[in-house]
């Protein structure tokens, strides 16, 4: 609106910000500078609000550039905020190079991929490139309570709004360096004629006297040896969480033996943790397959799509929505292409879901998890596919991350007698009834609250939800107990 003339002009008043709906952490590598007075003041605020503080003069003012931001999360509202932190990330080289994925790190399209279909909040965490795999791993001496002892994905645990984590530049370490591109045809060598020196005689398809191989790099780690630790941090302190892997590369007679393909390790590996004791914790990582190849880059993970397109449709659709078949926004295609006939026997064994193209769009064809995301005592009592869906076991966190948020404004409620508590659970519940996450003819059908005091000091509330996809219900204890309200998945 303008007045007098254009000499004064009312500007609309903006948004309100709204709280994200599914926040995500993204591990990965970003070499070059690092400009910290391009760090906002709201970002700073942001990071002393969720008990950072004490690491900010370690990890980011006193550290030298080369390591400042090193294991310490920040957050981030959009593409140009990382570009404008870490000017030289997308171009400068990482110390470890493929043939396939090139030198140059994937946190960068990854954050990229993530606002562009439809991300609200992403947390970047920058893992040192010297500390290779185990950068991104927790360390074995790790006290939850210790923030100094907190690195790589275990700083989760600083990050209470956090409901998927995802690690792209660890899975370029595991593309093996010399692992050869889809080879081009070979053409029988021409009789050697004369020709002009300036002849350009090379086409493409005949030998090459420098394959460019790589030397001395290092081998990757098993699958099973990064996918344990991870496993464990997230069943031990954080069961909300859903961690978004890809799998790694290699050549076998099981794929097409002219294009590398899925490794036969890693599913080994896969199913070896299935059958043992912590079979039932795969529930938390939703395992992925292929990569993206683009024209302007040569590969990288599709774990950046992904997480924006959850984050997207949670805010839209509700966070118990599958984002299965929903197109992403890449100009990048699947490589390698996965056959129909492949893709259906990876969803069914060992559970993941295969990247496809339908009508030109890039598309997820499954959000199929390896195991049911159910608890273990109820893992045996089931095989059907409905229980294998990653909607399941992003909407479980998500109750688990709302109850705990509940819990924290009720801390100093410990009179049983109080009605404040069970009001609140009642109002949470409706609200999801309405927004079409429970089914039921009422919402009195959709939900039912008991409250339990038997102990000294202890209030139990036992809530029973009926999920609108095809679970019977879902049994969720709040607990009061030692002054803290917690949240625990029983059923």
């Amino acid at each position: 609106m303008e007045l007098l003339h254009q000499r004064i002009r009312v500007a609309p008043r903006p948004p309100a910000s709204q709280r994200p709906v599914l926040p995500v952490l993204l591990l990965g590598h970003a070499p070059g500078r690092v400009r910290r007075p391009r760090i906002p003041d709201e970002a700073l605020e942001q990071m002393r609000s969720v008990g950072l503080g004490p690491l900010l003069e370690e990890r980011l003012f006193a550290a030298p550039e080369e390591r400042a931001l090193c294991h310490l999360p920040l957050p981030l509202n959009s593409v140009a905020e990382f570009d404008d932190i870490f000017p030289d990330a997308r171009e400068a080289a990482t110390d470890y190079r493929s043939i396939l994925a090139g030198r140059r790190a994937w946190l960068p399209q990854a954050v990229t991929d993530f606002f562009a279909n439809g991300g609200e909040r992403l947390w970047v965490l920058r893992i040192p490139e010297d500390e290779a795999q185990a950068g991104f791993l927790p360390s074995r001496m790790l006290v939850p309570h210790d923030l100094h002892s907190l690195r790589g994905i275990a700083l989760l645990l600083s990050l209470p709004e956090v409901g998927v984590v995802a690690l792209p530049d660890l899975e370029r370490l595991q593309i093996p360096a010399n692992l050869p591109d889809i080879p081009r045809m070979r053409l029988a060598n021409p009789e050697p004629p004369f020709l002009p020196c300036g002849a350009e005689i090379d086409n493409g398809h005949r030998e090459r006297r420098n394959p460019g191989e790589i030397e001395h790099a290092p081998p990757p780690l098993p699958t099973g040896d990064l996918l344990r630790p991870v496993q464990y941090l997230l069943a031990r302190h954080r069961p909300d969480v859903q961690c978004l892997f890809t799998l790694p590369l290699a050549y076998s007679d099981t794929d097409n033996a002219d294009r590398p393909g899925l490794d036969p390790a890693a599913l080994a590996d896969i199913e070896a943790i299935k059958a043992d004791s912590d079979g039932p914790q795969l529930r938390r990582l939703q395992l992925l397959f292929p990569y993206l190849r683009g024209a302007g880059y040569r590969l990288v993970s599709s774990v950046g799509a992904l997480a924006g397109l959850q984050a997207g449709g949670a805010r839209r659709r509700g966070i118990w929505r599958s984002v299965a078949g929903r197109p992403m926004r890449t100009d990048a295609r699947p490589y390698p292409a996965v056959t129909l006939q492949r893709t259906l026997e990876l969803r069914e064994r060992p559970g993941i879901g295969v990247l496809q193209v339908n009508g030109g769009r890039v598309l997820l064809d499954d959000e199929r998890l390896a195991v049911p995301a159910l608890p273990p005592d109820q893992y045996t009592l089931t095989g059907r596919a409905e229980y294998r869906s990653g909607e399941v076991a992003r909407f479980m966190g998500f109750l688990l991350r709302q109850l705990r948020a509940l819990g924290e404004t009720l801390a100093f409620n410990v009179d049983h007698r109080d009605p404040r508590p069970r009001l609140l659970l009642e109002d949470f519940f409706r609200r999801l009834y309405r927004q079409g996450a429970l089914r039921g003819r009422k919402s009195e059908d959709a939900y039912r609250i008991r409250q339990i005091t038997g102990q000294d000091a202890v209030i139990i509330f036992e809530i029973e939800v009926a999920p609108a996809f095809p679970i019977d219900r879902i049994h969720i204890a709040f607990v009061h107990r030692g002054g803290d309200w917690t949240a625990e998945l029983r059923t």
